[in-house]
């Protein structure tokens, strides 16, 4: 089979595309790391809190 080119592809292409491969890499890469914008927000890795402090953030809420 042969690869669609990316890089030629919309953005609304590529997300239609990546729906019907959902296990397609290089398509992933084109879309969220070839394409992100430089001005987008970035996030450290929280090196200094513990995996219990981790554990705690994306625990889910109670909601009652």
């Amino acid at each position: 089979m042969t690869q669609p080119d990316f890089t030629k592809m919309t953005r609304q292409e590529l997300k239609a595309y990546i729906r019907q491969h959902p296990t397609d890499d290089e398509a992933i890469r084109e879309l969220f790391v070839n394409r992100r914008s430089p001005d987008a927000k970035t996030y450290p890795f929280p090196y200094n809190m513990t995996k219990e402090e981790l554990t705690e953030i994306f625990r889910p809420k109670n909601h009652n």
